[in-house]
């Protein structure tokens, strides 16, 4: 049973951002920052990339370790296990096909959790520099 009212469940899910998160709007800062043009939230490349470079053909998708099912530090609700289990299920299974069909496509997909921004931050930085042809040792600071 849900310790929440439904009015306050419906305050706390309507708060859950699917963009524009603090990890996604720390990686967008710093790519800024070092002046690297991308497009955010694409609508017209499948699966809508958070951050795309389209010349590059590279999309770069920020998963949160919840949503996206995280295979070590995914901690299942203790209620109404049944539909969150088939949610994340299905969650995972449309990262792979949407992996699938942009790679088909010539894309690079990256996908990073968003533990990890918070925790290696200038790792995940550099994984998209690479991935992007560009050395972080000749950009600006």
């Amino acid at each position: 049973m849900d310790n929440l009212t439904t009015e306050q469940r419906r305050k706390n899910m309507r708060n859950i951002r699917s963009q524009g998160t603090a990890p996604e709007k720390a990686v967008m800062r710093e790519l800024s920052r070092r002046k690297i043009y991308f497009a955010r939230n694409v609508k017209t490349i499948m699966g809508k990339p958070d951050i795309v470079f389209r010349r590059k053909m590279v999309a770069v998708f920020i998963d949160s370790i919840f949503w996206h099912g995280h295979p070590k530090l995914f901690i299942m609700p203790k209620t109404n296990t049944e539909y969150w289990s088939n949610k994340i299920e299905r969650n995972m299974n449309r990262d792979k096909i949407v992996n699938e069909d942009l790679r088909s496509k010539g894309w690079n997909v990256i996908r990073i959790w968003d533990h990890t921004i918070m925790h290696e931050f200038e790792n995940c930085i550099e994984i998209i520099l690479d991935a992007i042809g560009k050395n972080s040792a000749s950009l600006p600071d």
